[in-house]
């Protein structure tokens, strides 16, 4: 039997960091990794420029995620950023020495990025035994952050409170017990709302049906330099028991 710290994550918007390559900032359809362990690095109070602190907290805790919005869907917002035309000669330090710029030595970046909308989560986290802080030294954190919490994106608060709450048992049992507590509140946000079919993990010990497992690259390495390792992540059919 294992012990986790449950929360929800609920927002109009939403925006999990996929690789991001040209104009576009594509978002993936559950939180990623980096996402989660920056929500509660924040809640912890652990600032971005502590590179060693962040290296050694981020490696000490297993997610799950069980997504239970029945009418989630997505969107793209279309953006237009004004930066530096390129000059070798001089360092930008913030972005005040970039809008200081005379009219001539402004250029325009055109971007999109993309959010999930509507989309409601169940969280799961399990600690190692070496882990940094204990769960319930997380949870306390989430119901007291330091610094603010978002999905992804700064424009992105949050829309209900984390409900931060220990519990014990496999990870299924674990999901169908908070799923089946929530029936009526999920009824009121999602009329037509379903089961879910399936739930998404990390580590091998969870006992469920394997759909498939596939390489994510959203492991921190480095805050400074903004790189990312890979890990495993699991998909699996989930029924939660009646």
């Amino acid at each position: 039997m294992s012990r986790y710290l449950l929360f929800q994550l609920y927002a109009p918007l939403a925006s999990w960091g996929a690789a991001a390559v040209g104009e576009v900032r594509h978002t993936e359809v559950i939180p990623t990794r980096s996402a989660l362990l920056g929500l509660l690095a924040a809640a912890l109070g652990i600032a971005r420029e502590q590179e060693e602190r962040l290296n050694q907290f981020n490696q000490h805790y297993h997610f799950a995620v069980l997504p239970l919005s029945s009418r989630e869907q997505w969107l793209r917002d279309y953006h237009t950023i004004g930066v530096p035309r390129e000059n070798k000669k001089r360092t930008y330090y913030t972005r005040r020495d970039e809008l200081t710029l005379i009219p001539e030595d402004v250029g325009t970046m055109l971007s999109s990025r993309e959010y999930r909308c509507d989309a409601y989560y169940l969280i799961a986290v399990r600690e190692t035994p070496d882990a940094p802080e204990t769960i319930e030294s997380l949870a306390q954190a989430l119901l007291t952050p330091i610094f603010p919490l978002y999905l992804g994106r700064k424009s992105c608060p949050l829309a209900l409170p984390l409900s931060p709450k220990i519990v014990e048992g496999s990870l299924a049992e674990v999901f169908s017990t908070a799923e089946k507590a929530l029936d009526q509140d999920l009824a009121l946000l999602f009329p037509d709302r379903t089961s879910p079919a399936i739930c998404y993990w990390e580590g091998s010990e969870v006992q469920m049906e394997l759909i498939e497992s596939r390489l994510r690259s959203d492991q921190p390495i480095s805050r400074k330099r903004w790189q990312f390792s890979t890990r495993t992540q699991h998909c699996g059919k989930y029924g939660r028991s009646e």
